[in-house]
């Protein structure tokens, strides 16, 4: 009897190891694909912001030297008109796309426009040089505008986002890159011998344009705020950004470009670098 119910007691017993065995490995099986969803479906962080920017241009920079020379030479007939405007700060507007490529760098592309400066009215005024004498509804325009792409590098020295793109405290981070920018310089009409190169002019030429690289360094601080998971931004940065070849054509080829006599170099260049100061809203995301 005892031989006839042994195999039973045998076969009962490896059921149940056999059994244990597929329902662990199940349980590992589908632990380890938990495990490497959770890792997939987190293993990228992003942001996306935007910014106004305000940035110092140096006092004697090309523009600014030509603004007080045109002051000393086109005379309002009106006491109270203002000063032709210089180009003594800048205002940006911009976006910002950026990645994580680790836990420390971040890498970004963005887009930057400048709010316009210069002068821009009309008034009566007397030219004591050319073109010559009093110019009564005269349109004085000197009008800047500045837009580009931008890109560049964040290394956070002090917190950074974590997997799920939430940063917890004040993240503080090194920033550097560049940019490629273009500049319209939309001028007033005007004879050779005051504001452009050569002796022929259209009734109307375009305005003069330029294009030039821009590198800039600076820290950058990120503090979370606690409206819609975004974060405050802060950088302070040095640009350094010179248009050195602005210049239009007329309708014989001839190129044109802002000149006055006393301008040793013969060429107003637009140089627009200085200190910027940056304040941003920003929201990191993951996927």
């Amino acid at each position: 009897m005892a031989r006839r119910i042994l195999p039973f007691w045998v076969i009962f017993l490896l059921a149940g190891v056999v059994g244990g065995a597929f329902a662990q490995t199940e349980d590992d099986i589908v632990a380890k694909f938990l495990n490497k969803t959770e890792k997939k479906h987190f293993n990228k962080v992003g942001f996306v912001s935007a910014y106004f920017s305000y940035g110092k241009l140096s006092d004697n920079n090309p523009y600014n030297k030509y603004s007080i020379f045109v002051d000393n030479n086109v005379v309002s007939q009106n006491p109270s008109d203002p000063k032709m405007d210089g180009a003594y700060r800048s205002d940006q507007l911009g976006i910002t796309l950026g990645m994580m490529m680790s836990s420390k760098l971040a890498v970004k592309l963005g887009f930057e426009y400048w709010l316009k400066m210069g002068t821009n009215r009309v008034g009566n005024y007397n030219f004591s040089i050319a073109p010559f004498g009093q110019h009564n509804n005269f349109n004085l325009i000197s009008e800047l505008k500045v837009y580009g792409v931008t890109g560049g590098i964040d290394f956070y020295v002090i917190n950074s986002p974590d997997k799920f793109g939430e940063l917890h405290s004040l993240a503080v981070r090194l920033t550097g890159g560049g940019g490629f920018y273009m500049t319209e310089w939309k001028v007033w009409q005007g004879d050779s011998s005051f504001n452009l190169s050569t002796g022929y002019l259209d009734a109307t030429i375009e305005p003069l344009k330029g294009a030039a690289p821009a590198y800039y360094a600076g820290i950058g601080f990120d503090v979370p705020i606690k409206f819609l998971g975004l974060t405050l931004g802060t950088e302070a940065i040095y640009m350094i950004m010179n248009f050195n070849n602005v210049k239009s054509y007329n309708s014989l080829g001839e190129e044109l470009y802002l000149s006055y006599p006393d301008n040793t170099e013969d060429r107003v260049n637009l140089d627009y670098s200085g200190p910027r100061a940056k304040l941003e809203l920003k929201k990191f995301f993951s996927w």
